[in-house]
């Protein structure tokens, strides 16, 4: 078949068309590599079949699962627990979800379990407490490593035992030499120690043999960070959950469960203590422990149904402390960072002793300080009562829901999408813009997703009521089950060798990435209703279990030449998102960009070093992502991005705009005008900010009794220390 002059000018369904012809062409193909898939094509195309998003799961599923030459569903299959591999395999058989996720409870599974159990079979593993040593497997340590031996008796010596001694089950448990990855993959060292602390105790013993040792200290939670903020090899690492939590995929936090026991790092409590960013009189200070997820603290509000933090980022599956180190946020115009949230910082610092930061001045900087701090413990942050938002997600016209910016000409636009467009009245298209505007400034959350290739976007923006009547849980069991069930079709997708054969263009990559689209799309929520604000929060479920790689910036809106307080110039933001759109369609020959660009508004931040900070009339937070297998082709893509947003200008004044990166984001490999990105923020961007920083640090610890000298050897790491610390000690 003939393809047009420009194939990105294709709207989904001609491409799955194109796809279900090329099938039609070789029978032999399609029968036994991949059966069923044409039926099912044919039947989507169909204006009088119906294929909703459930039937489009377990249908695509059965294709992989009945290939004759392809094994990449039933090796994934292996990979999970015998509970969830016969749920999976009763949802393909055609059983209702609603039955086969009744009590699904997700357990260990695939990704990290095979070098885990060898992990927990070295004999270099120790459990060290107050109580005791406790040998796990074979001798305390190997014969040939004395030091290790040497330091494991040290750390012992901390708590004021005998190695010799016997005892209770350890709270600090330590490997030796456990290679550490980011959850992208993208970043990788072997730290001396990984240590699982569960206490302000254990964290103070392993900071106080570090300083004995003169070595470093860094953390981990989920870790969900793409720039180097991690340990380095040779060091101390101490990571906030257990490594099964930490690297294991699918992970288990966001599926139905039942929680342990919190630890004294997970727990959650009201304090004392006047909230001043509220005016509601019911708000209060919470007290939250620095490994607690976010999924704990959803079902702890949800479950007192008093108190709520007002905003949060998408995923259960971080840690608190993880997620407010680098300065995280939420979505909305109302809202700032969660660092702003901070009410108090309690610390373990680099001479091991508990230290807290409660004045307001400390606070900019200690609330959103990456760990240079120290070891922190727990996180006290102001919450305003409960409320309940009024979902109304809705699946738009890509070219509807953010309209392109005026000067960018109609013919660079992809005809699948300006077919929506072309034949609009003026008033119609401004009604469009209205609209965008409208939810842009005005919405309490306010964000939208493109997935590649897609004809539509899905606009998520919503209000609060404090109206109670009609709530719901949202996501249900059954929906959060059909998560699961979708992040399985995406990896086989991702991974099965006969996607590559799905050849209608140049490459594989344009079809297979149709296909994953398509999947994801019909996996977003469409139906209105009231949940609680937490819920909302966090709606999607289990997308930790396919690995991504994010690059993000935070972009400050502008006011228009004239108008009110609230008269923002969006034509920025709209170039931004159609910039990004536009050079996905142009490497539509192989594809770098496999998952969505978001993009979300929000305020601006008073913490120090917040990307946000001095954007007075607003934020817009917009990043790309990808797929992990497409990790070797998107670092130049990436950089294409940045050149388009970085050289965005304020369209009253000209000048550029202060565009800064996402601290935990991709950013740091990266270049600005053709120079390096670090440096950038070193000399330009954060100048100020940067001496600021370090001046409220030397601040701190001239009451507490340590120096920036002290910060540097204890907590830093070589990406740090560049961009920090470079003058501190010379």
């Amino acid at each position: 078949m003939a393809l047009p002059s420009r194939s990105w000018d294709l709207q989904v369904d001609d491409r799955i068309s194109l796809i279900a012809n090329k099938l039609g062409e070789d029978t032999e193909f399609s029968r036994k590599e991949v059966p069923g898939l044409k039926p099912l094509l044919d039947d989507y195309i169909n204006p009088d079949v119906e294929v909703d998003s459930v039937d489009w799961r377990r249908r695509m599923l059965q294709v992989f699962k009945d290939s004759e030459t392809d094994n990449t569903y039933q090796d994934l299959l292996a990979k999970h627990s015998p509970d969830e591999q016969q749920r999976i395999e009763r949802f393909v058989a055609g059983e209702d979800p609603a039955k086969v996720s009744d009590g699904f409870v997700m357990g260990p599974s695939m990704g990290f379990r095979e070098e885990l159990a060898k992990l927990h079979e070295a004999p270099s593993i120790v459990h060290v407490s107050r109580h005791g040593a406790t040998v796990v497997k074979g001798e305390l340590v190997p014969t040939d490593d004395d030091w290790f031996h040497r330091c494991v008796r040290k750390i012992a010596a901390h708590f004021g035992i005998h190695m010799e001694e016997t005892g209770h089950k350890g709270e600090v448990l330590i490997y030796k030499d456990a290679e550490f990855q980011n959850w992208g993959l993208s970043i990788e060292n072997i730290p001396r120690f990984t240590c699982i602390c569960k206490s302000a105790l254990d964290i103070q013993t392993i900071v106080s043999f570090a300083k004995e040792n003169d070595m470093s200290v860094r953390c981990s939670g989920y870790r969900h960070s793409w720039a180097p903020i991690f340990g380095k090899t040779g060091e101390i690492l101490i990571s906030m959950l257990d490594l099964k939590t930490a690297t294991e995929l699918p992970n288990t936090a966001s599926l139905p469960q039942h929680d342990s026991p919190p630890t004294e790092l997970e727990m959650i409590e009201v304090v004392p203590g006047e909230p001043t960013l509220y005016t509601d009189p019911k708000g209060a200070l919470v007290r939250v422990g620095c490994a607690t997820t976010n999924e704990r603290l959803r079902k702890w509000c949800i479950q007192h149904n008093k108190l709520t933090i007002p905003f949060n980022v998408i995923m259960v599956e971080l840690t608190l402390g993880g997620s407010n180190a680098p300065i995280c946020h939420g979505a909305g115009r109302r809202h700032q960072t969660l660092s702003d949230l901070v009410r108090k910082i309690e610390y373990v610092d680099a001479n091991g002793k508990i230290q807290a930061v409660d004045k307001p001045e400390h606070l900019r900087a200690a609330s959103g300080c990456f760990g240079l701090l120290g070891v922190v413990t727990h996180v006290t942050m102001e919450f305003p009562p409960m409320t309940y938002a009024e979902l109304a997600p809705q699946k738009m016209p890509v070219i509807c829901a953010v309209p392109p910016p005026p000067d960018l000409d109609e013919k660079d636009i992809p005809l699948a999408l300006l077919k929506y467009w072309k034949n609009l009245t003026p008033e119609q298209k401004q009604k469009y813009q209205d609209d965008f505007e409208r939810r842009a400034t005005q919405d309490y959350y306010s964000e939208w997703f493109w997935f590649p290739y897609s004809d539509f976007s899905w606009v998520n923006t919503w209000n609060d009521t404090k109206d109670s009547s009609g709530v719901q849980s949202f996501p249900d069991d059954c929906h959060i089950f059909l998560s699961f069930i979708g992040t399985v079709l995406m990896n086989c997708i991702q991974f099965a060798p006969v996607c590559n054969k799905l050849d209608f263009s140049t490459c594989f990559a344009e079809s297979s990435t149709t296909l994953l689209s398509r999947t994801a799309m019909g996996a977003l929520p469409e139906k209105a209703m009231k949940t609680y604000l937490p819920d909302a929060l966090h709606f999607q479920r289990a997308v930790q279990n396919i690995r991504v790689r994010d690059m993000e910036v935070e972009m400050p809106l502008v006011a228009k030449a004239s108008g009110g307080k609230d008269n923002i110039d969006y034509t920025p933001v709209q170039r931004a998102w159609w910039d990004a759109i536009l050079l996905t369609y142009k490497h539509n020959d192989t594809c770098p960009m496999r998952m969505p660009l978001e993009m979300r508004m929000m305020g601006g931040s008073d913490v120090i070093l917040a990307p946000q900070r001095g954007n007075k009339l607003g934020t817009c937070a917009i990043e790309v992502l990808t797929l992990h297998n497409a990790g070797d082709i998107w670092p130049a893509f990436v950089q294409e991005i940045i050149d388009k947003w970085m050289a965005l200008k304020n369209p009253t004044t000209g000048e550029r705009l202060r565009t800064r990166p996402h601290w935990a984001k991709e950013w740091y490999d990266f270049k600005v005008d053709g120079k390096p990105w670090v440096d950038r923020l070193k000399n330009e961007d954060y100048k100020n900010e940067i001496a600021e920083f370090l001046g409220v640090l030397e601040d701190i610890g001239k009451d507490a009794g340590w120096t920036l000298k002290d910060l540097k050897a204890r907590f830093s790491n070589d990406y740090f220390d560049k961009v920090f610390f470079d003058q501190v000690g010379k």
